[in-house]
């Protein structure tokens, strides 16, 4: 017998003494594997003496096996189905996966990959509160949907999804697979009864990006309900199985079916665009807006339907139990108690299966042709502004524009949440440390973000000062100073300097709203809302082109003091730039020699403001390295100001001060090899560094 192979049929452990899980056959085990030693001739002698010592169940007191069994795989998972024994009450099943027909002989070489409660064919996580009475429906399905517009899989259908990792193949991409289910029931795991209704295989696999099932379309066929399911060997599946903190779905928690169940899978909608809204011939193709929903206990409703107001496609996610488009613990079973302890780790989950949803989609061969990538905008209010605005700090790659209505920026500071937030993130006393994933390689430039303390990395304010270096999504934000839901003093009042300290690309306003959606208040000119009200400029602002970081305008309102009073204001609202998507002095010149961009008042004013390069796709500046800019008029391009600037620690570099007119000026910034490589002559000349910008 091989090392590590099984000992007996039914009996767990492996053919080494110390691998022995019964002490009853310790010495049994160690006698005969000692040595490698062969004992295929003491074999029934050894079987007697096991069931003797009731180490190995006998037929008679094992549960009998569920039934039925049926794999799928599509899309880099495997969707294992089986029928429950029906004879049977708060029974389990253990799904095993193995590169052999598992046996009894084997079951112990044979990955188990869950342990499931009966009924794990129920979509517990799709089921809402309806308008918040108490009476649960289910939102779209009661059960899962597996195929493409299928059918619900039947009552009494257990069902895992495996998502399939080069560890399952030893390393490689593809190869056969073979599944078995077995029934634990009285602490009993029947593993001596094998045969093809509960034990199949092989079934071809291979590693690959998982896609959605859409499970519903709409009557006018714009509208996609989709499924995703999530990867179990990399998710916490007791945040959304029904447990105390979502009052178990309005189902018994005595039921061990819904007590024990795990979730980890999701529904979404996509609503393509309405001709109504979209011009005559209609364009090849189409934005995509992420649009995230406010905080509501759980009593989102259906929404099927297609995009609503937009010529774009609409993406809507659901956040199941309100993480705050972010995520919760790792480790942490939610179905037990709601307490995070010390130790743990909170994951960026919904953050993550949220880029998922635009990923799958930008990659959905039904839609490829149809999209244009490089305009994908997000929007959001309160607890969906808050998501906008992380999804600002942290996705530049993936966003061309956003737009957060009265968001949450510190969420350690918001008081009256607390009691929502630490089941999600631990005590802020304990500061837990995140873990950041995404699809593809959306979140490579957050890597180095692993191990922050979760409430220092939920803090927008902090991170808007500490990460000037960081690219960002150019972004408007507004906020009402009557808002006691996301409290102005803390949320509202203390983030717009943080937003001007750091040297984006932004708008802001502050209101007398209390909370209250703000219909794009505080998008700079260049995002506004074109004359069809539609945002971020009729969803034209592209994601890969250069845009101005403004600071210190002028024309500003003063920055909200820290304490009363605070008055009404705007920011960044008076200065446009030309840009490919509204041209009227060209598109910017992004060159690794050269970064030109017009500039010019709205309001009829003349101000000065301090720019910086961002976003930028070619020109690098380097720190310590000196530049040269220009300020000439758009009208003949004649010189009005000059200086030298040398770039900071972060590779930025600031000119300030820059003179804006309604007519419109152009900066321009060229490298020179040193202080003195310039060539006088100017109007006005200045010498600065942006280290004191």
């Amino acid at each position: 017998m091989k090392r590590g192979e099984n000992l007996l049929p039914g009996f767990t452990g492996t053919a080494r003494g110390d691998g022995c899980r019964d002490s009853r056959l310790i010495q049994l085990c160690s006698c005969l594997s000692r040595r490698g030693m062969r004992f295929v001739f003491f074999l029934p002698l050894v079987i007697l003496v096991a069931l003797l010592a009731g180490a190995v169940p006998s037929r008679a007191s094992s549960p009998p096996q569920p039934t039925g069994l049926n794999l799928l795989h599509r899309s880099g998972q495997t969707f294992v189905t089986w029928k429950e024994q029906t004879s049977l009450t708060g029974e389990k099943y253990r799904v095993y996966r193995y590169d052999q027909p598992i046996t009894a002989f084997n079951i112990g070489q044979a990955a188990l990959l869950r342990e499931v409660a009966r009924g794990s064919g129920r979509f517990f996580a799709d089921r809402y509160n309806v308008d918040g009475s108490g009476t649960w429906r289910a939102r779209y399905v009661d059960r899962f949907v597996i195929r493409k517009l299928g059918k619900q899989l039947p009552g009494g259908t257990g069902l895992l999804v495996w998502t399939l990792a080069p560890e399952d193949f030893g390393g490689e991409t593809s190869g056969p697979g073979y599944y078995a289910v077995t029934t634990v029931s009285g602490g009993i795991e029947n593993v001596t009864d094998f045969s093809s209704a509960n034990a199949r295989g092989p079934i071809d696999e291979r590693v690959n990006d998982p896609a959605p099932v859409e499970i519903l379309r709409d009557s006018t066929g714009r509208g996609h309900v989709y499924t995703q399911f999530m990867d179990l060997r990399n998710w916490n599946p007791t945040f959304h199985a029904p447990n105390p903190g979502n009052l178990y779905y309005g189902l018994s928690r005595g039921n061990p079916a819904v007590a024990g169940s795990i979730q980890y899978a999701y529904t979404y909608t996509v609503g393509e665009p309405d001709p109504v809204n979209c011009p005559s011939p209609p364009p090849q193709r189409f934005p995509v807006v992420l649009n995230l929903h406010g905080w509501g206990d759980n009593t989102y409703g259906p929404d099927p339907g297609g995009s609503q107001y937009y010529c774009a496609y609409e993406i809507r996610p659901i956040d199941v139990s309100e993480t705050w488009w972010f995520g919760f613990a790792r480790g942490h079973d939610y179905r037990v108690n709601s307490v995070v302890e010390a130790g743990d780790t909170v994951v960026n989950f919904t953050e993550a299966r949220v880029l998922r949803m635009l990923y799958d989609f930008q990659r959905d061969p039904a839609f490829l042709a149809r999209i244009d990538s490089g305009r994908v905008y997000v929007y959001g209010h309160s607890m969906g502004g808050s998501g906008a605005l992380a999804f600002t700090l942290r996705y530049p790659n993936v966003f061309a524009a956003s737009y957060a209505s009265e968001p949450m920026t510190n969420y350690r500071t918001a008081t009256a949440w607390k009691g929502n937030l630490v089941p999600k993130w631990g005590r802020p006393v304990l500061n837990l440390p995140v873990r950041i994933f995404s699809p593809g390689n959306w979140a490579d430039g957050l890597q180095r973000f692993n191990g922050t303390g979760v409430w220092d990395w939920q803090n927008h304010q902090a991170n808007f000062r500490n990460r000037i270096g960081d690219e960002f999504v150019p972004f408007g934000v507004a906020h009402g100073r009557a808002d006691d839901v996301i409290p102005w003093p803390t949320q509202g009042r203390p983030a717009y300097g943080a937003f001007d300290a750091s040297r984006h690309a932004w708008g802001g306003a502050v209101t007398d709203s209390d909370h209250t959606w703000l219909g794009f208040r505080g998008l700079p000119p260049d995002l506004a809302m074109d004359e069809s009200l539609v945002p971020f400029a009729g969803m034209r602002a592209v994601r890969d082109e250069t845009v101005p970081g403004l600071s210190r305008a002028e024309g500003n309102s003063p920055l909200p003091p820290p304490d009363p009073p605070a008055p009404p204001g705007e920011y960044n609202q008076t200065i446009e730039w030309s840009s490919s998507w509204d041209p009227w002095d060209d598109a910017p010149i992004d060159t690794a020699a050269l970064w030109r961009m017009s500039l010019r008042t709205t309001d009829g004013s003349t101000q000065t403001v301090n720019v910086t390069p961002r976003r930028t796709q070619h020109f690098a500046a380097a720190a310590g390295r000196v530049y040269r800019w220009e300020n000439r008029k758009v009208s003949d391009n004649a010189l009005v100001s000059w200086g030298r600037v040398e770039a900071d620690a972060d590779d930025l570099l600031t000119v300030p001060g820059f003179r804006v007119t309604p007519q419109g000026n152009r900066l321009r910034i060229t490298s020179v090899r040193t202080w003195a490589d310039t060539t006088p002559g100017a109007s006005m000349f200045s010498t600065t560094s942006s280290r004191a910008a």
